[in-house]
Parts: C-alpha cells; structure tokens; sequence
C-alpha cells in the first residue's frame, strides 16, 4: 500500500508512535508535522492522500491544515484529547477519535476514509 498520510502532532512521543503504527500497517508516513507552518509545507512540497490531525497543536489549532486538505479534497480525520464541540468551526461532521486511539481503530478509519480514492 502506497497511501501517504500526513500526521500532525505536537507532542514528539505521541507523533512516533502514531507514525509507527500507520507504518507497521503499511502506510507511508508524511511528516509528522509538530505545526502548522510545517503541516502546510508537507502538503505542499510533498503532498498526502489522507491526514490524521491532532486539534490542538501547541498555541495553535490545526484549522488551518483542516482547511487547506478540504480545498484540495483530501480526506482527513481528528485524532484529538478535545471533544466534538471543541473541533474548529464548520468541522463537526469530520471523523473525531480519542487518544489515545487503538491501532486497529486509527487504521480502519483511515482506510475508511480513503475507501473512495483511486489506487494504484
């Protein structure tokens, strides 16, 4: 399986492990992204085919990122400690999965949300 996914995540530890878990289950890991600024480079230099975004990123909100991957159309969902009436306005209707989530469940909502993309 060659589907990149973009993971950001601001803390160090949590970001590894999210990304060794996607790897392990066959995915090809973009980032992970500690920031904004860094998330939005990565989709642009390097692009993705689905996200995993934490909400809250530091002394800023993934927002932004959310915004850019809906106006390219790319799947994303929120892997967050916040609930669904703290996710960025206009976003309520996006997959939320507690942390920490279960590899099996972070995996299978990814494949879900890219059940619907061409593949190779």
């Amino acid at each position: 399986m060659s589907v990149r996914v973009l993971v950001v995540e601001d803390e160090a530890i949590v970001a590894i492990d999210i990304a060794d878990q996607l790897t392990e289950a066959g995915f090809l890991v973009v980032g992970p992204a500690p920031s904004v600024a860094k998330a939005l480079k990565l989709i642009e230099e390097v692009g993705c085919d689905v996200a995993v975004l934490d909400v809250n990123l530091r002394d800023e909100t993934a927002e932004a990122v959310a915004r850019e991957l809906r106006s390219r159309r790319t799947p994303f969902l929120f892997l967050s400690a916040v609930s669904r009436d703290h996710l960025p306005s206009g976003f309520n209707d996006e997959v939320l999965l507690p942390k920490p989530a279960r590899p099996a469940v972070l995996v299978a909502a990814l494949q879900n949300s890219i059940s619907g993309l061409p593949h190779n």
